[in-house]
């Protein structure tokens, strides 16, 4: 009962997401865009009314045919054989041929036309996009999950794509067509005209009410398809744990359960569109039997001629396929316009505050960094830090310390300025950081932190991502000096290895290595390490912790670390809770009295100190 219910609320929420807010706001929207191309739309429209208005008059070219080779029989009989067919026949045939082949072309024009107008403008999206994404701020990211941008960046303006590429191009022609056929048909005969429309209104409703039931369907469909595809990749990546743990009966049930809920929404699907489809279609039909029926009385009547009957049929036809394929464009009209309404959202995101028209710049950066009174909240509502304030001299290795949540790494993120402070300010040899462009603020801070990343790309690349013009010595240096080197050298292509985070060629901490690496290579004025020893065992540490010493002489430092005995030797030790440095001073003067360092020092010291006096 209860997979039921989240059943339903999954196709809930999947079709209000296919459903737009403010349809003739992301039709504007997209409109400007195109609008953008004029001169290919224009050649788009040209086209289409030629090619359609080629289309529609071959009924009338035959239906004249027709009529003159019936005319032509009944004057002169059979007698003169195939040369009187050839003489009535030969004109209307040669210009049918000269309007069906003109149409054709100026529709292959069309939809190539309309194919690259489309592209553009998705192209033009992607790159707005890619744009955008180097443009937001971090608390973007804190607030969205990565499968939500993917999404934004694929899914969505994939379907945007395929609806301006193939079925608005459908529409358009399907409109101009219906309106042509329907002008030409009154000319000929308004009355058998307004009888043809009243029954093909029948498979108008017919296919609105279809088409709404199978958006329905398929929404339930993906729903569920979303859900077994999210539970197979958390099973994959979790296949380790669910060994470790023996549950894997209970995540075969689970995959199987779904899989049969999936089976059964997908046979619903597939049901409505493909059988459910012929019921419209002998709807249609209506049109031709009125036509028949109707036709034939007035042909007898003499109201219209044969061939006038037989331009009619053709054109039910012409008329009943679009109204019909109309009725689905809507729907997947009705989904591009959700998915452009979340691009444009995206796309409407607030952005980093930009860098002032006229920045400052430290030709010689000596690090010195001054916090004055600094207040930060990730909320504006919510206060972290209230007012903050230290002074770090040059060359000083400064250790932030406390618990989880304290605000270490939200100090940090401060200086790199990737979050605007709510008060106060952050000084860089007496400058603001605010007064220089954030480019600039960050080639001089070498960044290494706790969660690795890495590119697909060679070792090599990786190493030399902060300093992309460094020589390949250059890069062999770094990797010495992060211990790296030979870890390197013994892999098959060594520094030329194809790795990324993803592939697992390289173990957790030979990633940690290959990024301290790319910290030294960069050679910043200021060095930031947040636990950036943590994936690599003691021994590696200590090498590290040596190399790190040599390459940062002459730079100033900041460490975050949990396991303090690997900071002892700081200059500076700040003691953070609940987002204040409580606490500030070398490690000696700070184990001395009842500290809060202390007590963080015993509780990860004091217990092996303790314990030959517990034995005893």
């Amino acid at each position: 009962m209860n997979q039921n219910k989240e059943k339903q609320n999954d196709s809930r929420s999947f079709e209000m997401e296919d459903i737009p807010k403010d349809s003739n706001a992301a039709i504007k929207r997209l409109l400007r865009l195109l609008m953008q191309q004029k001169g290919p739309l224009f050649l788009i429209l040209f086209s289409t009314l030629v090619s359609i208005g080629l289309f529609a008059v071959t009924p009338l070219i035959l239906g004249r045919a027709t009529d003159a080779l019936i005319q032509g029989i009944g004057e002169k009989g059979f007698g003169g054989g195939f040369d009187i067919l050839a003489d009535i026949l030969q004109g209307p045939i040669l210009l049918f041929l000269a309007a069906y082949l003109a149409s054709s072309l100026f529709a292959f024009v069309q939809e190539y036309t309309m194919a690259s107008v489309g592209e553009k403008l998705v192209l033009s999206l992607r790159k707005r996009i890619s744009e955008k994404i180097t443009k937001l701020p971090l608390r973007y990211f804190d607030s969205h999950q990565t499968g939500e941008l993917l999404s934004r960046t694929t899914n969505d303006l994939d379907k945007v794509a395929e609806v301006l590429k193939t079925g608005l191009l459908q529409f358009i022609n399907a409109v101009f067509g219906i309106i042509l056929s329907i002008l030409i048909m009154l000319s000929q005969s308004p009355f058998l005209t307004l009888l043809i429309l009243a029954a093909l209104s029948i498979s108008v409703f017919a296919t609105k009410w279809i088409s709404a039931k199978n958006f329905v369907v398929a929404a339930e469909n993906q729903a569920v398809l979303g859900e077994l595809n999210s539970n197979i990749e958390e099973f994959y990546t979790g296949n380790l744990i669910i060994k470790s743990f023996n549950q894997q009966e209970k995540v075969t049930k689970t995959i199987c359960e779904i899989s049969e809920r999936q089976y059964a929404a997908n046979t619903k699907a597939q049901f409505i569109l493909y059988a459910i489809y012929p019921a419209i279609r002998f709807l249609t039909q209506l049109g031709f039997v009125v036509t028949a029926i109707a036709g034939g009385i007035f042909a007898v009547n003499g109201s219209i001629t044969i061939g006038t009957v037989q331009a009619f049929l053709q054109y039910v036809d012409q008329i009943s396929n679009p109204i019909t394929q109309s009725s689905y464009f809507l729907n997947s009209l009705q989904a591009a316009l959700a998915s452009a309404e979340r691009v444009f959202a995206f796309l409407d995101e607030e952005e980093e505050v930009p860098d002032i028209a006229s920045p400052k710049h430290i030709t010689a950066p000596q690090g010195a960094v001054s916090f004055e009174h600094v207040r930060f909240g990730y909320h504006p509502g919510t206060i972290l830090m209230q007012n903050v304030s230290l002074t770090v001299r040059p060359n000083e290795m400064v250790a932030i310390v406390g618990p989880t949540g304290a605000g270490k790494t939200t100090l940090i993120n401060l200086l790199m300025r990737f979050y605007e402070l709510n008060g106060g300010r952050i000084l860089i040899d007496g400058t603001d950081i605010k007064q220089l462009s954030k480019s600039e603020l960050r080639r001089m801070v070498g960044m290494v932190l706790q969660d690795t990343w890495l590119f697909q790309g060679t070792i090599a690349e990786n190493i030399a991502y902060g300093k992309m013009e460094a020589t390949r010595e250059e890069v062999v240096q770094a990797a010495q000096a992060a211990r790296c080197d030979h870890f390197i050298r013994t892999l098959e292509k060594g520094y030329d290895t194809v790795i990324s985070s993803e592939d697992g060629s390289v173990s957790q901490g030979q990633m940690q290595l290959l990024t301290i690496a790319r910290a030294m290579l960069a050679n910043p004025a200021l060095m930031i390490l947040d636990e950036a020893t943590s994936s690599v065992d003691t021994r590696t540490e200590v090498e590290v912790q040596k190399a790190m010493a040599k390459i940062m002489k002459g730079k100033t430092s900041f460490v975050i670390a949990h396991r303090l005995s690997t900071i002892k030797s700081a200059d500076l030790i700040l003691v953070m809770k609940n987002g204040t440095i409580i606490e500030k001073g070398t490690h000696e003067k700070l184990l001395t009295g009842d500290t809060f360092y202390a007590d963080l020092y015993n509780s990860q010291f004091g217990d092996v100190a303790n314990e030959p006096l517990a034995a005893n």
